[in-house]
């Protein structure tokens, strides 16, 4: 037979070890009854409390009486509560039993409790107690059930839920002390009308509107020009105030009474009805000040001539718009060549700046512009930010004199066609003829300039151009005109057959990093992804071409070797992977982190190609090599390294030990594998056993940081990595001396020779030069002694105190933008 309520045998309980198990059940399905025997009693509850918060009680309680309300809720509470007990009854261990055994497939805790039926033999004994001992084992997984609250078979029409949401709603909502209204029911019953008042700031604030009717009898402190609205429902009101606004109560209906207000002055506005106070608040107004802009920081001259402008912009609530405005600063001009005349009037330069993306339009910004192609470019100018908030009112910075960037033209032809742009944009009744004399003098023998495809015919057409333009008397659209087309001339002589594409790709560049400031969509950025990747195929395209047919290229190319091309193009694209990889994963800052450092790569690519170093002179060895401009790129790029390893060492310190600093540490690590292996394959064997001693170094050092980011040694591998550039700056200070010893000046009695150095120290249009830069004819063109090697001393003290982990991060971030500048 089976038992279900009996005593448990001292002697044999096989329950026993489930007894706290059965407990529980029992209170879960106590659970369940109860919420289905009780359900109408807590949606009468929640069902009060949301008629209470929004002022139903109150409603009734004024027409029928507070007490009755009380009691009818009373004994409606009282009967539901004596149905529920009804029907509520409390379970029993059998039903305990009977709710665990359906979580298994043959009764197993009901089987526990079966009994022999008749005296057995001890084999039927044995068999019977390995019967009981299987299913004992077997019911040791067995668990407490989970409660079934749902009473949706009860409640068809779900008035709990109703109630339940209004209860909330009204928590949400309803604020106030008396947010039901008990308080003023007699008050109420009394004074019949009531009022509402609202107080809604200006909206360039970004404040929220205030609910007067709650805060009756506050001091408030509110913007001047801040609205107070006021209904007043019935008749005989006063209204009375002093807050510096014409305002009066007027009828709008029957009934319905409406008054306006602006704030402009602290004061207080009274509502009266038959001589007896109904509500008054006193306000203090907070006057709006100006905004405030400055510069955070030097002008500095960007990637391709842009301009930088750091600055910062705060205000007591929003700031609406800011601009950059740019005039001429005619007194710090050198007045030579086709400056000499006085120049044509053009308007100021103003260049709206995009604000920061904070809160209250408050924050630090560095604004990018390129404004090479302006007619102030190049030239001293006086520069001024202005700043303007909702109100309208104005504020400016400090006047700023500086010379407006511009980009930097390597090739001597294309420098001599910007230099006649300028003249002609300076002055171009005076400077026309001049000009176009200049451009037919560099063009005479096109065959021996030696210049891309289609540059002769450009400055042919230009210069008839400018022919006809001297007929008449030259307009500003016409000159512009010109002034582009000796522009994309030069750019044609500097970029070659590059041009479109690097115009094309920088464009692709720009766009999506727009995209990643505005916050766009993962579609948008994956398109615009699309495009950047075609525009750099294009341009990879574009320079493959050029660099057959340049002998010079090619012989640069062989200099570096065929790896160093593949993992090039293998870098871009798998930067370009982990650009899209950050923005779609929201970590825009990154990427946008990584296409200024992809913009860079492409910069430096073309550079290389046009055999530039990074000061903008031919470079004496390739990437990696042992020539100045190779050791110069090596440690640029172990200083860039350094500052990214000291970013995942903070990174990791913020985010302590379990975050993934240390995997970021060891990701590290095979760039700076690929960076010494750049330089260890470099050695030319023309280097001094000096220079090639530091060198050798330099690799070691790389090697102990390769291994300490391997590691996840992040201290490590910054010590290794300083000890890796000064090493580099010991090379760069041999090999500097090495050339100081090799350039001699020529044979005496070589004309050969002699020729070359008188040409090479000209310009294209005759006039004498001194690094590249033109110079007045008598003028002292021997450079004060020491003055280039105190500038590298200076350099290398400025790398080295950036590199000091001692030092603040602020003055960290000036030292490196120093070093990007210079």
């Amino acid at each position: 037979m089976r038992q279900t309520d009996r005593q448990p045998d001292p002697q044999f309980d096989p329950l026993h070890a489930f007894r706290g198990r059965l407990r529980a059940t029992r209170l879960v399905i106590a659970a369940e009854r109860g919420a289905r025997a009780f359900w109408p009693v807590s949606t009468l509850l929640l069902g009060g409390y949301a008629a209470l918060r929004f002022g139903g009680v109150a409603w009734l309680a004024g027409h029928v009486g507070l007490w009755p309300v009380v009691a009818g809720f009373a004994l409606v509470a009282a009967l539901l509560i004596a149905m529920g007990l009804r029907r509520f009854r409390w379970p029993t261990t059998g039903d305990a039993i009977a709710r665990l055994d359906r979580g298994t497939a043959r009764n197993l805790l009901t089987t526990l409790t079966d009994r022999p039926a008749m005296p057995t033999d001890p084999a039927q004994a044995a068999v019977w107690s390995a019967h009981m001992a299987r299913a004992q084992a077997a019911a040791q997984g067995v668990g407490v059930p989970a409660p079934n609250l749902q009473v949706s078979r009860q409640d068809r029409y779900a008035l709990r839920l109703v109630a339940a949401t209004a209860a909330m709603a009204g928590v949400l909502f309803v604020q106030g002390t008396d947010p039901g209204g008990l308080g003023k029911i007699g008050g109420a019953r009394a004074a019949g009308p009531t009022f509402e008042a609202w107080a809604t700031p200006p909206a360039y604030t970004g404040l929220p509107t205030i609910y007067l009717t709650e805060r009756e009898g506050d001091l408030l402190s509110l913007p001047t020009g801040t609205e107070i609205a006021l209904r007043a429902y019935g008749e005989g009101f006063e209204l009375d105030h002093s807050v510096g606004s014409d305002g009066t109560l007027r009828q709008v209906a029957p009934g319905l009474n409406d008054a306006r207000l602006l704030l402009n002055e602290d004061g207080a506005i009274t509502l009266s009805r038959g001589g007896a106070q109904l509500a008054k608040w006193d306000f203090s107004v907070s006057g709006d000040q100006a905004p405030t802009i400055r510069f955070d920081g030097d002008v500095t001259r960007a990637r391709a001539g842009a301009t930088e402008v750091p600055f910062a912009v705060a205000d007591d609530f929003q700031v609406a718009s800011a601009r950059m405005i740019v005039t001429r600063d005619l007194d710090a001009v050198d007045r030579r060549h086709g400056l000499i005349p006085d120049p044509v009037t053009r308007p100021d330069l103003t260049v709206d700046l995009d604000l920061p993306s904070r809160d209250q339009g408050s924050g630090a910004e560095v604004f990018t512009r390129d404004l090479s192609t302006h007619p102030f470019a190049g030239l001293p100018v006086r520069m001024v930010l202005e700043a303007t908030d909702g109100a309208g009112q104005t504020g400016r910075s400090e006047a700023r004199e500086l010379v407006l960037p511009q980009r930097a033209f390597y090739d001597p032809l294309a420098r001599a066609i910007v230099e006649q742009r300028r003249d002609l944009l300076w002055a171009p009744e005076e400077n026309i003829r001049r000009v176009g004399q200049l451009l037919r003098a560099v063009s005479y023998q096109p065959d021996e300039l030696n210049t891309p495809d289609g540059v002769t015919d450009a400055l042919r057409d230009t210069i008839a151009a400018i022919d006809i333009a001297r007929q008449g008397t030259p307009t500003l659209e016409q000159i512009d005109t010109l002034a582009q087309q000796l522009w994309d001339i030069a750019l044609m002589i500097e970029d070659g057959r590059l041009a479109d594409a690097a115009a094309e790709m920088r464009r692709a560049q720009q766009r999506l990093s727009q995209a990643l400031q505005d916050g766009a969509s993962d579609a948008e950025i994956a398109d615009l992804m699309q495009d950047l990747r075609e525009a750099t195929r294009e341009y990879m395209r574009q320079m493959a071409e050029a660099l057959q047919n340049d002998p010079d290229a090619q012989q640069r190319a062989q200099e570096q070797g065929d790896d160093g091309m593949e993992m090039s193009r293998q870098d871009i694209q798998d930067l370009m992977d982990r650009i899209q990889e950050l923005s779609e994963s929201g970590q825009r800052e990154e990427a946008q982190r990584l296409l200024d450092q992809l913009a860079q790569m492409m910069e430096n690519m073309q550079m290389t190609l046009n055999g530039q170093g990074q000061g903008g002179e031919p470079q004496q060895g390739g990437e990696g090599g042992t020539g100045q401009g190779g050791v110069q790129d090596t440690l640029r790029q172990q200083q860039e390294l350094a500052d990214r390893s000291f970013e995942e060492l903070q990174r990791q310190f913020r985010e302590g030990p379990g975050s993934e600093g240390g995997s970021g540490l060891e990701g590290l690590a095979e760039t700076q594998e690929a960076l010494r292996e750049m330089l260890e394959g470099s050695d030319d064997g023309q280097s001094s056993a000096e220079a090639q001693e530091r060198l050798d170094q330099a690799e070691r050092n790389m090697a102990d940081a390769r291994d300490a980011l391997e590691r996840g040694d992040g201290r490590g591998a910054l010590d290794s990595q300083a000890q890796a550039m000064d090493a580099l700056r010991e090379a760069l200070r041999a090999l500097d001396n090495k050339g100081n010893d090799e350039d001699a000046p020529p044979r005496e009695g070589d004309p050969a020779a002699e020729a070359d150095q008188q040409s090479a120290s000209r310009d294209p249009l005759g006039r004498p030069t001194q690094n590249g830069q033109a110079l007045h004819s008598g003028e002292d063109m021997v450079p004060e002694g020491g003055s280039i090697g105190s500038a590298r001393d200076l350099l290398d003290e400025i790398r080295r105190r950036s590199g000091d982990r001692d030092r603040t991060v602020e003055e960290r971030d000036y030292l490196r933008r120093l070093l990007d500048r210079f």
